[in-house]
């Protein structure tokens, strides 16, 4: 049954939305409408700002891809080809190519309804759901393997991630691999902490438990990733929480987080 919701996700650096199939699959399987989004990811954020002095670097560089405005002069992305302009971009194909689908309901006044929209992304991606959270309300904002992002001191948070939720903390969540590499569990928890995820708990492993996790918001896995990868991954333990090649499987192929997921985003 259509639940009236939409689930977004966002790639990280490089990659394409049919990295994520198998999520987006199981939104759609539990009656949400669900795309995968591409949107301007060629440089990863810690690449832009790792020689800048400026300790609001990823955050200004976050804000111009998501909103397009010009607030920062590593990146440069128009309003139109920023996040924010796809999606209702895409929602307009989508409701004037497919009206029966009920791609509309998610567009009033001429934007996005953010209320009815959770916002997902991996690695960058995963950094851009939890900056969306600080603009808009959404219905819920997932980070895996995100935010890696860090302020002026080594190891402290983003500066933005401080900033005050306009989605509230109860309806964000992370999930990351304690062992990742690219994105390491004591820059994400630290981002975590800032965002305000802790009050509902410590890091929760999800490893041979069942839903609902305590009802923590902060997840992590030890499980090795997918030991049979069905594509290319710079970094499995980074990818396996979401990405299609390296997540872990079970004996019949499917992907062991598939709980997980729909505790995450799609309640």
């Amino acid at each position: 049954m259509a639940k009236g919701r939409l689930f977004v996700m966002l790639p990280g650096t490089l990659a394409v939305p049919n990295t994520y199939q198998d999520i987006v699959r199981t939104g759609a399987a539990r009656g949400y409408h669900a795309v995968g989004l591409a949107y301007p990811n060629d440089d990863a954020i810690e690449g832009l700002c790792g020689a800048s002095s400026d300790p609001d670097c990823a955050g200004k560089a976050r804000r111009e891809i998501i909103t397009g405005e010009d607030t920062s002069s590593l990146v440069n992305v128009a309003p139109a080809n920023a996040i924010t302009n796809r999606l209702f971009a895409l929602l307009q194909f989508l409701e004037r190519n497919f009206p029966r689908e009920g791609w509309g309901q998610f567009l009033a006044g001429g934007q996005p309804v953010w209320s009815r929209i959770t916002i997902a992304g991996h690695s960058q991606g995963g950094g851009h759901a939890g900056f969306f959270a600080k603009l808009v309300e959404l219905d819920r904002a997932v980070m895996f393997s995100a935010p890696g992002d860090t302020g002026a001191a080594p190891g402290s948070p983003a500066q933005w991630s401080a900033l005050p939720n306009v989605t509230p903390a109860a309806r964000q969540f992370g999930f990351t691999h304690v062992r990742d590499n690219l994105a390491p569990l004591a820059n994400v928890s630290a981002n975590w902490r800032a965002i305000g995820l802790e009050a509902f708990g410590n890091l929760t492993s999800v490893d041979g438990v069942s839903a609902p996790f305590g009802n923590a918001r902060q997840l992590t896995t030890t499980a090795p990733p997918n030991p049979n990868p069905i594509g290319p991954s710079v970094s499995p333990t980074h990818g396996a929480p979401v990405v299609d090649a390296v997540t872990p499987r079970d004996a019949q192929g499917r992907p062991i987080y598939t709980p997980v997921w729909i505790y995450l985003a799609f309640p």
